[in-house]
């Protein structure tokens, strides 16, 4: 196999100093630090860059930093819960649940790290590699990329080179692997695994899916948000699409969601790391094809992603709101429904008029769906 590493993987730490040097020689990046950064972080990153000379070194003195500042302005709690179903030894394949371009693996490293684990390398798909400041950043911090354009035989013979380089990561305990269940976020609040994500991961499989998969240790995780920083743009991407046939997302786009995401009010942040697959995967013997099988793995992880997810008062008001019901009552006071009740409100008024209704539904559904789907898993 040719080794990902040398290609649009992460970089070793022998490259790390060259790309941090590379990396704070353009203007662009210094000028949007200081726009984005208090100055006192601006001016401790520039000390500590001179710092850096592994990936470790850059997650710990740059990255680290920014991730504490992010938290401070814009999360209530950070949490995570679910470490006693992890060995620090071992290596492991999380898949979860995607809401945030960034901060998802970001703050999933920093939970794992903070607790005593190595941190993860991160997959990301090539929309966030079309600039050098961008895949500089990324690939210093451990993660390699997902592509997703080219030919059929391109994004085929890559894809075969992905899941034997994360397959070795894992099997041979060299480092953990962060892959979100589906390509893209999860905008509608809807979290569901791709059967074809987990294709991808088997296509270097030479045995059985049941032991390819016990071997990669699969650990569920249900990355909860309380409040959605874009779920207005979301909402508003929604409806531009639904309208517009040929409406596509530019990368400055990509952009508006990563900054809103990062400093927008999140609330509390939870990360539960489910047991990782591997009596539930018996399950398979009776499956007959490989198809059904895989579909049966998404399964386990969307229901172990749905009963874990940290629930808040603003996801059952949405859904009692949606239904016009009062069937959650008892997770919210009075004054919660009030406060909450405002907040939809004053978010769906800058719709356009015409748009409102539509857009009223799929944005207390961002918020209600994670309760829908608690609900449906409970019962499953």
């Amino acid at each position: 196999m040719q080794d990902l590493d040398s290609q649009p993987g992460i970089f070793k730490d022998e490259e790390v100093e060259a790309a941090v040097q590379e990396l704070f020689s353009y203007p662009a990046l210094i000028n949007g630090m200081k726009a984005f950064l208090p100055d006192h972080l601006t001016e401790l990153i520039l000390k500590e860059k001179d710092q850096v000379k592994s990936v470790l070194d850059f997650q710990q003195h740059i990255i680290l930093n920014i991730l504490k500042w992010i938290e401070e302005v814009s999360i209530t709690t950070l949490s995570g819960t679910g470490f006693e179903h992890l060995n620090p030894a071992e290596r492991y394949l999380f898949i979860s649940n995607h809401r945030d371009i960034v901060l998802d693996s970001a703050y999933l490293n920093t939970v794992l790290f903070e607790r005593g684990f190595t941190t993860s390398q991160i997959a990301i798909g090539d929309n966030l590699m079309k600039h050098r400041i961008s895949e500089l950043i990324f690939k210093i911090n451990k993660s390699f990329v997902v592509k997703r354009t080219g030919t059929a035989v391109e994004l085929y013979q890559y894809s075969v080179k992905l899941s034997q380089y994360i397959n070795e990561l894992i099997t041979n305990k060299k480092d953990s692997v962060w892959i979100a269940q589906r390509e893209g976020r999860s905008k509608d609040g809807n979290d569901r695994t791709q059967a074809g994500m987990l294709k991808m991961l088997s296509l270097s499989n030479n045995t059985d899916l049941k032991t390819f998969f016990l071997n990669l240790k699969i650990v569920p995780v249900a990355i909860s948000y309380e409040f959605d920083p874009c779920d207005l743009l979301k909402t508003q991407e929604f409806l531009k699409k639904r309208y517009d046939p040929d409406y596509k997302k530019s990368f400055s786009e990509d952009i508006e969601y990563i900054l809103l995401g990062l400093t927008g009010q999140k609330g509390n942040v939870h990360f539960y790391f489910g047991n990782p697959l591997a009596a539930a995967l018996d399950e398979l013997d009776a499956i007959p094809n490989n198809k059904k099988q895989l579909e049966a793995i998404a399964q386990m992880i969307d229901k172990a992603i749905h009963l874990n997810y940290k629930l808040h008062a603003v996801n059952f008001v949405a859904h009692d709101l949606l239904t016009q019901t009062s069937e959650f009552a008892d997770h919210y006071s009075a004054e919660e429904l009030a406060t909450l009740t405002l907040f939809f409100d004053k978010k769906i008024k800058r719709l356009s008029p015409e748009y409102q209704e539509e857009g009223r539904a799929y944005l207390l559904g961002i918020y209600a769906n994670p309760v829908l789907n608690w609900k449906n898993a409970a019962i499953a």
